[in-house]
């Protein structure tokens, strides 16, 4: 095979611009990755994508009708966080729950009341950002985050806040359904690791980064966890018990079903 120094050159460059567009990740903190995100959720296109007929009336996928069959749960107060056009809300409320839906683009949360009507169920919509949400305590039996959403949330700090507000949000004995991106195989360069983590130090930006963190498509953070030892870890910082845990040998979405666990202050008050 003979050289050729300008393919040479050519593939450094990619490599270089594909390093230098992974610096992205690196130089905003965890709020802006979140308001990065929801940018792209508010173009209209987004919307129209993720509210349309096609995409909504299918309703739950395979691997979500999985995690639903095996909720020991059937009907009560059920929260989706990330509810989009309503694709999941929908099926949920056919089956007898009382379902609320949470979103960050305010557009989704019209289309996804919309939707419901169109199917004949009722949907209560609430304009929220995920990982924050503020809900009087023992709102609900059911909280489900899909579509592995729950990567999506930057930093363990963060997922594990959000898990505690999840279950100050359960009832007594409350269930929380999530899914989230799963790669065991995934090995990130660590010579690239060491300078994008000087590069968070540099600009103060994503301080929290860790092993497993990418932006997917360059338009949505995505943390792939990458052991199960990690998972049961992080779950049970948050004040949760694994029922339930699925992780594919192919594919990249994982899903759990897990228990609201009782607080030692909450075992003396009762």
């Amino acid at each position: 095979m003979s050289y050729r120094p300008r393919v040479f050159i050519a593939q450094t460059l990619v490599r270089v611009g594909q390093f230098v567009r992974s610096l992205a990740l690196m130089v905003m903190r965890p709020d802006d990755l979140v308001e990065f995100g929801r940018r792209g959720y508010s173009e209209p296109r987004s919307v129209e994508s993720w509210a349309s007929e096609r995409l909504v009336d299918p309703g739950l996928s395979d691997n979500e009708k999985e995690l639903v069959e095996s909720l020991p749960l059937k009907q009560g107060d059920l929260l989706v966080l990330g509810v989009g056009g309503g694709r999941e809300a929908i099926p949920l409320a056919r089956m007898g729950f009382r379902v609320t839906g949470v979103d960050f683009v305010p557009a989704l949360i019209c289309r996804a009341e919309e939707n419901a009507r169109r199917h004949g169920v009722a949907l209560t919509g609430v304009v929220g950002e995920i990982s924050g949400i503020d809900f009087p305590a023992e709102s609900f039996d059911v909280i489900m985050l899909s579509a592995a959403m729950y990567s999506c949330i930057p930093t363990r700090k963060r997922r594990l806040g959000m898990l505690d507000r999840i279950r100050r949000a359960l009832k007594p004995g409350g269930y929380f359904l999530c899914q989230f991106h799963w790669d065991p195989s995934y090995r990130p360069d660590a010579k690239a690791e060491i300078l994008r983590k000087a590069a968070a130090v540099l600009t103060l930006g994503n301080l929290g980064h860790e092993r497993g963190d990418m932006l997917w498509g360059y338009v949505e953070f995505i943390h792939a966890f990458m052991s199960e030892k990690e998972l049961r870890q992080e779950f049970g910082d948050g004040g949760f018990e694994v029922v339930n845990l699925h992780l594919p040998d192919g594919g990249f979405r994982g899903g759990a079903i897990l228990r609201k666990s009782v607080a030692p202050d909450e075992t003396i008050r009762s």
